[in-house]
């Protein structure tokens, strides 16, 4: 996307939640923003290594647990709660991917698949800390404070919108500096084959990891934003149904970008909220719409967003 092209994007994000006065429809596109911030993280790995990942959702849920812990346990701020999530989220990614990411192919998709399910169990059963199958309810709503200077809640759905938009684009601007560098480079490579990147220098495993310790970052800032704002934590967070919403998001949005990444977590967030007036069959044609989107369209949405850039620009050369 052209400069002019972001703006636009940009200034409708912004202006979306005013038009959509519900607070229905507001929380909806929250929800929406914080599967974007799991597509980019997800894609991270998947999109720029090449690596199937299929336990994204227990890092969600590591950022989730950790804020709603935190604040219920012990009232800390909304800040505190947060950077922790990131963290705990940033070390678990780097003790996981340690081992993991010296597997390749399906053992690497079985090993991180097992990891989320261990962690749901945990969640389940070690009841003193998590409350095991009841969840943890009554996680605050964040809020930013400076103590005798300013207070601001983030109470109302309008206000949570921004902080995700935020967070959404402060991510989405880190993915294009990263891709855009030399170390986007080595992903690349890396994606298209880690021999022979390897044989020309770069350190495959050290970018392998580097990859998926920002993936899974971006997952656990999804899941802390979650648990402010829903306010319940509970072991279903760390299910496979969101690792593999996030998958359908990534591949049917275009693998390896960031654009096709955001429309396919979009369009896949919000598409269930759309068919909900079809009732009984809004399932069926979520499923037939998702499965004629792989046939037609197999490099993504993004692929043919650029097959349209591309016959666009070349009628304005013979033009």
């Amino acid at each position: 996307m052209r400069s002019p092209g972001r703006l636009v994007v940009l200034a409708v994000a912004v202006v979306v939640p005013l038009v959509l006065t519900e607070p229905y429809h507001i929380g909806v596109l929250v929800l929406a923003g914080l599967f974007v911030l799991l597509a980019l993280g997800f894609d991270m790995v998947v999109g720029y290594l090449g690596e199937l990942s299929l336990g994204h959702a227990a890092f969600f849920g590591i950022g989730a647990y950790t804020s709603a812990i935190l604040n219920l346990t012990f009232d800390t701020p909304f800040l505190v709660d947060f950077l922790a999530a990131v963290v705990l989220s940033a070390v678990a990614g780097l003790l996981i991917g340690y081992p993991c990411l010296k597997l390749k192919g399906p053992y690497f998709a079985i090993v991180t698949f097992g990891f989320a399910e261990i962690l749901q169990l945990v969640a389940l059963n070690w009841v003193e800390l998590t409350r095991g199958p009841m969840g943890l309810p009554g996680v605050k709503r964040a809020s930013l404070e400076v103590p005798g200077l300013f207070s601001f809640r983030f109470e109302s759905e309008l206000s949570n919108y921004y902080l995700v938009l935020a967070a959404a684009l402060a991510c989405i601007f880190v993915t294009t500096r990263i891709i855009g560098s030399r170390v986007g480079n080595a992903f690349l490579a890396i994606r298209e084959n880690d021999d022979l990147a390897a044989s020309v220098g770069v350190n495959t495993f050290h970018y392998k990891m580097l990859a998926f310790v920002i993936g899974m970052t971006y997952a656990g800032i999804a899941g802390s934003l979650y648990a402010h704002y829903v306010g319940y934590v509970s072991p279903e967070l760390l299910s496979f149904f969101y690792s593999y919403t996030v998958i359908i998001m990534v591949v049917v949005g275009g693998q390896g970008s960031i654009r096709g990444t955001v429309v396919g977590a979009l369009i896949f967030a919000l598409l269930p909220e759309i068919l909900r007036g079809t009732q009984m069959y809004r399932m069926s044609i979520f499923g037939l719409l998702l499965v004629l989107s792989v046939i037609f369209m197999p490099e993504g949405i993004n692929g043919v967003l650029e097959r349209a850039g591309g016959l666009v620009r070349r009628r304005r050369a013979v033009a």
